[in-house]
């Protein structure tokens, strides 16, 4: 495995410890001599940001990206690679995040990472008796540890990532800062954007929830197409991706759903747009569960 996924420190999230430096007021005080206009030199206190401040952004970014807390420990380096899909999975991820930092200064047109099925749970949802079972038996698409692998990136991403925004066509900030990441799962999440739009505060948690999953440099979106499909949910899934999309921002998503089903959960639009955005960066994996292979021994 390559060493710069190794190291399991730089994917932990940051301490609450305490800064000797700055007492945690975020700030150094030094004495500088100044000038005056009479020519006379005068001794001043300047203060300038302490080196814990990009720790403590890093913290809160950590703690905004919402990754689960039975994923906090995800790394690449306690990733079981125990079959071939495996394999592949984790090496898809590497090879993503090798190109990352040039997918985000960059922002080429084929900038995601998505995981599908072979044959979508949908489909087998719809067959019945032996057909059924036996579909499940050769087709199976879950506990492959496509969410650790997601979070795990997250991680890698939060912690190296640097952005610099645009303020103006063409014209870039002088200062960079760190990646922001969102986590979601798409059950929970599109319960929460559907409570959102008939709360009685004129749309503005909606519009909050909304801004969030469009505006951050970097969305991982989990088990995509599992909420039961609506009209209303439908756009809203073409709403948060046709905005990234529009804006060449990165989606990292996995789905038990195959290409055909996950358009029948999302629509047709959502899923044309998001799977273009994934050009050569999408797999279709199946295989078996690993938590039924630990059952087993």
């Amino acid at each position: 495995m390559s060493k710069q996924y190794e190291s399991s420190k730089p994917q932990n999230e940051p301490s609450d410890a305490e800064c000797k430096a700055c007492n945690d007021t975020g700030f150094l005080i030094e004495k500088a001599e100044q000038e005056q206009y009479n020519g006379e030199i005068i001794i001043k206190d300047l203060g300038r940001p302490c080196h814990c401040m990009k720790q403590k952004s890093l913290k809160n970014r950590f703690k905004n990206a919402l990754i689960p807390e039975e994923f906090k420990d995800a790394r690449f380096d306690n990733y079981k690679t125990e079959s071939d899909v495996q394999q592949t999975l984790l090496h898809a991820t590497q090879e993503y995040l090798k190109e990352f930092p040039s997918i985000i200064k960059d922002k080429p047109e084929h900038n995601s990472l998505g995981f599908l099925a072979v044959f979508g749970e949908s489909r087998i949802r719809s067959l019945s008796g032996e057909a059924k079972y036996k579909a499940k038996q050769d087709h199976n698409n879950f506990g492959l540890g496509k969410t650790h692998l997601q979070m795990a990136a997250a991680k890698w991403i939060l912690n190296r990532i640097r952005v610099r925004d645009e303020i103006a066509p063409g014209q870039y900030s002088k200062f960079d800062r760190g990646a922001r990441v969102l986590c979601v799962s798409d059950i929970t999440f599109m319960d929460d954007l559907t409570n959102a739009r008939m709360a009685g505060d004129g749309g503005e948690t909606l519009s909050k929830l909304l801004e969030s999953a469009i505006a951050a440099d970097v969305l991982v979106w989990d088990d995509l197409g599992k909420a039961k499909w609506s009209e209303s949910k439908e756009g809203l899934y073409y709403q948060i991706i046709n905005e990234r999309y529009l804006h060449k921002r990165p989606i990292l998503f996995s789905s038990n759903e195959d290409a055909g089903t996950l358009s029948d959960k999302i629509g047709y639009a959502a899923s044309s747009r998001l799977l273009g955005m994934c050009g050569d960066r999408l797999y279709r994996v199946e295989g078996d569960d690993y938590r039924l292979r630990k059952e087993r021994f």
